[in-house]
């Protein structure tokens, strides 16, 4: 090195000149760390992005091209292609027997001894569609028995008209509803040997072509 020669003492220009130095070193190490900075972004980050890119959107399968063309070029089915309208809904047909409820029905569970108990039947249909059925009055019927079921008492069959018929579309639950008044006394065929019958429980069961009802019990008393 020089030998500093100057004015002032050479331990001045000593420390000057180490200054200088140390100032630009200090830039040159700067200036590498940003080049080495910012060259080190630019490396990283294009395959960063590209791996991304390739990671979340793989290239499609052949299967999958062919049905992204196929679904490209063929229009949707319309509504009617896929959904036909029902055909529409045919005559009803006779009513099957276990869709037909027949119920036996006193208006009160008890009467007085010389009361004429109202009595009656139902008969609903329990299917899902209407269907037809004669309830005409030969084919109905009331009777009354005894409390054990083993005797057969009063039938409004015996002298109340039996002729005619009465065919009906029934639709599903609805109800027909027929009755009579009772004297409270015994029955024959053609309407002979009326018997008043004394206090007790009796069973009330109604009939539509051959088919009971569930027994109704009912009470006769003083």
């Amino acid at each position: 090195m020089i030998e500093p020669t100057g004015p002032l003492p050479s331990t001045v220009y000593w420390r000057r000149r180490v200054a200088a130095i140390g100032a630009a070193l200090a830039t040159l190490v700067l200036v590498i760390w940003i080049v080495g900075m910012f060259g080190s972004n630019d490396e990283t980050a294009q395959p960063t992005n590209a791996a991304a890119a390739s990671s979340s959107n793989p290239p499609p399968s052949l299967s999958e091209a062919a049905a992204a063309s196929s679904s490209s070029t063929t229009p949707p089915p319309s509504p009617t292609e896929t959904t036909p309208p029902p055909p529409p809904p045919g005559p009803p047909q006779p009513c099957p027997d276990d869709v037909i409820g027949i119920v036996a029905k006193a208006n009160k569970p008890f009467y007085t001894i010389g009361d004429q108990p109202e009595l009656s039947m139902d008969v609903v249909n329990n299917g899902t569609a209407p269907c037809i059925k004669d309830i005409g009055r030969q084919h109905r019927e009331l009777t009354v028995m005894t409390a054990d079921g083993a005797t057969l008492l009063w039938s409004s069959n015996h002298c109340l008209a039996t002729a005619g018929t009465e065919v009906r579309v029934m639709q599903p639950k609805e109800i027909f509803n027929y009755g009579t008044k009772w004297a409270g006394s015994t029955s024959k065929p053609g309407c002979g040997a009326h018997t008043r019958l004394g206090p007790g429980d009796y069973l009330l069961v109604a009939k539509l072509a051959g088919k009971a009802s569930s027994p109704t019990v009912f009470r006769l008393e003083y």
